[in-house]
């Protein structure tokens, strides 16, 4: 399948002011904890010689307990259902227990962590569960086009009745969504509030005040109705008016039953729980209530693409309750920390950077490692590779990256032809660039210090020998399928079997628009100022995906000997040289 295919998907935000330094906070090894497996001998040796060539602080390995398989060749990927219990759960705990939550920011796992995590598959009693709850959903929301008594749908068609029976010329808005349907109660609600004020009939507020009420007490739930009661315009219309105590005590028990929905363990909630939420928002949350619960039940049960790469779903470790399927958009890119600072709003839950020491070897791992520090001391050296497709060039104000009408062929072309054009601007660099539709020809480079191309699928084709310390990408699906096994054809592997210490590549069927730029990626590693985890963390677009970055997280491979000044880069880009900061959530993506 094309890594370009179309997602017709778009993820939404919530957060709730942050200001950010314009000095730049460079990853340090006190940040960071290793994850190893302890049943893999090699895993622990691995991290324990980074440890002290990196000079992480003691007490930062991580066990988790899985079989491998073969030591010598542990297996890459794991099911779905054992992720939290056997990866997730064990981590959290050992950081919360060391009191490192807040000081550690990057998690790298080793050799012998799975890689990838399997497509959900459920059992026979979640799908009978599944089937009685998007039953019960579809019974509580209604049908539109025959409207039951007592349905969600029925009764906010009976609020919009009495609202455009009062103002004529009122328009709810439309659609049965249940976002839609609650603002459609708020609005309705509001409206036969504002025109009762505005009515000396007596009679008409009798008659539809109280009928309004129960129509939203209904939908919302005697509590929220409470606290509704005291708003002036309301209480003007109230026959009892309910005093702030009241509505306090009400705001006091919404509260108590929210908490009480709580999964004991919120990251892995069981039958009961889900039973008691459905039980307690039933009785006191109105139906509007009941369904939102219903409805994050049925998300939780997806399957469609819930296979993920590990160290992507590692990340959200703090994310409470989000829906494994799909993808979430990465907080830590830098156009959506520009967007948060543009509106000023402030973090909800931290996402970990994670970083894989990984390789198709332990000895290759061993090698990288020592590579990458000894090369970051002197500076990393020699020519950039790029292979560009020849596609058509993309004038800058019609630079839609993937909107719905974009050739996303020529989007990620044009971002390769952008950074052949700055690298020769504004540096003096030995530069390959290759505009044609095939591939650079095999073995016709030296010395290639940095690589990035595409699209040759699971079939690396060597452009040339690398440098020491060389960073390289290819852009393709699929292409980090496995480190460990011999016949594997992808790229990443290809890659690091020929010396180069840092890539990224997707487990799966990615989609382009999940890779991280050309033009984003490689001038903020060049500018010397971030390591290597933080320049992959704010220019790769998703998380909760298919992409990992193999490589140390500490390396800096241009610290010593930077080609790009930070004026040098587009002004937008600047924006991702500001300092690292917690970033707000970002919901799952969603069909649209």
């Amino acid at each position: 399948m094309s890594c370009i295919r179309r997602t017709g998907r778009r993820a939404a935000f919530i957060a709730g002011a942050f200001c950010l330094s314009a000095t730049v906070f460079a990853l340090e090894p006190d940040e960071i904890a290793l994850v190893v497996n302890a049943q893999v001998p090699a895993s622990r040796t691995l991290a324990e010689s980074y440890a002290r060539q990196r000079h992480i602080p003691d007490g930062r390995i991580i066990e988790i307990n899985r079989d491998p398989g073969d030591v010598n060749s542990p297996a890459e990927e794991m099911p779905f259902n054992e992720y939290q219990p056997q990866v997730a759960k064990p981590v959290r705990e050992f950081l919360e227990k060391n009191l490192l939550r807040k000081k550690v920011k990057c998690l790298v796992t080793f050799w012998g962590v799975p890689l990838r995590i399997g497509r959900r598959v459920l059992t026979d009693a979640e799908k009978d569960e599944l089937k009685k709850i998007e039953n019960e959903l579809k019974a509580t929301v209604g049908d539109p086009l025959k409207p039951d008594r007592g349905t969600i749908i029925a009764e906010v068609g009976a609020l919009e009745a009495m609202a455009t029976s009062l103002v004529p010329d009122f328009r709810p808005p439309v659609g049965d969504d249940l976002g839609t349907l609650s603002r459609r109660v708020d609005l309705d609600a509001t409206v036969v509030v504002e025109a009762l004020n505005a009515n000396r009939d007596p009679r008409l507020r009798n008659d539809k005040f109280p009928r309004m009420i129960a129509l939203v007490e209904h939908l919302v739930g005697s509590k929220r109705v409470r606290q509704m009661m005291i708003q002036p315009k309301v209480a003007r219309l109230a026959p009892r008016p309910v005093n702030k105590a009241d509505a306090d005590a009400a705001a006091q028990e919404l509260m108590k039953f929210q908490a009480e929905i709580e999964p004991a363990d919120p990251f892995d909630p069981t039958l009961a729980d889900r039973e008691r939420a459905r039980e307690i928002s039933f009785k006191h949350m109105g139906r509007l209530g009941y369904a939102y619960v219903l409805n994050n039940q049925v998300q939780a049960f997806a399957t469609e693409q819930t296979e993920s790469a590990l160290d992507s779903e590692l990340s959200l470790l703090w994310w409470k309750g989000y829906a494994r399927s799909k993808w979430v958009q990465n907080p830590l890119h830098y156009k959506f920390q520009a967007m948060m600072r543009k509106r000023q709003m402030a973090p909800t839950m931290p996402l970990l950077m994670v970083m894989r020491l990984d390789a198709p070897s332990v000895q290759i791992v061993s090698d990288l490692i020592a590579t990458s520090i000894k090369v970051e001391a002197a500076g990393l050296q020699g020519q950039v590779a790029l292979d560009a497709r020849g596609r058509a060039v993309i004038p800058p104000e019609q630079w839609d990256e993937f909107g719905p009408n974009s050739d996303h062929y020529a989007v990620y072309d044009q971002s390769i032809r952008n950074l052949a054009n700055l690298l020769r601007q504004k540096t003096r660099l030995d530069l390959t660039f290759d505009d044609k539709d095939s591939l650079i020809p095999e073995n016709s480079l030296k010395d290639i210090a940095v690589y990035c191309g595409w699209y040759s699928l699971q079939h690396y084709v060597k452009p040339g020998t690398f440098a020491p310390g060389a960073v390289g990408f290819h852009i393709a699906s699929s292409e980090l399928v496995s480190l460990h096994n011999p016949n594997e054809k992808g790229w990443v592997r290809g890659l690091m079997n020929d010396g180069v210490v840092a890539a990224l590549g997707p487990v799966a069927e990615p989609y382009l628009e999940s890779f991280p730029f050309a033009d984003e990626f490689v001038p903020l590693l060049m500018t010397g100022k971030l390591t290597l985890a933080e320049v992959y963390w704010r220019t790769t677009p998703m998380t909760s995906w298919m992409l990992t970055c193999v490589g140390d997280p500490l390396y800096t491979p241009f610290k010593t000997n930077s080609p790009l000044r930070v004026a040098d880069l587009p002004a937008p880009l600047q924006g991702a040289l500001l300092g690292n900061v917690e970033a707000p959530a970002a919901t799952q993506a969603t069909n649209q």
